[in-house]
């Protein structure tokens, strides 16, 4: 009987095993192409009559060299904290998996929301873009808190790590939902307060901690 047990509980690791192992190779390769179709966002100016680019043509293009670099920092980020939560993570359910395909749902949509930015001028492509990465950190972050509250977490991982945790996913989200609210007024604006994010985590620390 003790045998049987001990082999059914071996069976099941086994498969929660594999099954981690798939989750987390499915979730690469959505970061992996996420990230790569950002690039293609960027359009190569046109060689001029003595087939040279002139800098005001690198210039024009700032809108999506700006977006490529936040996009791809942030799609960065995002697959920095998932593979941190997962590596906490020592079961899975099928509530976990669902948040977690609407969580890649989310990132697959980046590149076509930072296109939107070079593509169109004016408010809404930048209000897309934002609540676009707003909406990816509180899908990841409810991922967080399921696994959390249904016990899924190693039992190493306290309330105070749960929180440290949510607010790192969190933090991005206040600065972008403040950009969609700044796009109202001036585009441009919403764009340069991104620039928060290199300090976001800083004040954010020196306000909770």
């Amino acid at each position: 009987m003790g045998e049987s047990e001990g082999e059914a509980g071996t069976l099941t690791e086994r498969k929660q095993s594999e099954g981690m192992n798939r989750l987390m190779g499915f979730s690469d390769g959505v970061f992996a192409i996420a990230i790569t179709l950002l690039i293609l966002n960027i359009e190569v100016p046109k060689p001029t009559g003595a087939a040279t680019v002139a800098v005001s043509q690198i210039v024009d293009e700032w809108p999506d060299i700006l977006s490529y670099v936040i996009s791809f920092l942030v799609i960065g980020n995002y697959w920095i904290v998932q593979h941190d939560i997962f590596g906490d993570v020592e079961r899975y359910d099928r509530k976990l998996l669902w948040l977690n395909v609407i969580y890649l749902m989310f990132i697959a949509f980046i590149p076509f929301s930072t296109s939107l930015i070079g593509d169109f001028s004016g408010s809404v492509p930048v209000m897309i873009y934002a609540g676009t990465l707003t909406l990816t950190s509180i899908a990841l972050a409810i991922l967080w808190r399921y696994a959390w509250s249904n016990d899924l977490l190693d039992g190493a991982v306290d309330r105070d790590d749960m929180s440290e945790v949510t607010y790192d996913i969190l933090t991005p989200a206040t600065v972008f939902a403040g950009s969609v609210l700044i796009a109202l007024v001036s585009a441009r604006w919403a764009m340069y307060s991104w620039f928060l994010l290199l300090v976001a985590d800083p004040i954010r620390e020196r306000l909770v901690g």
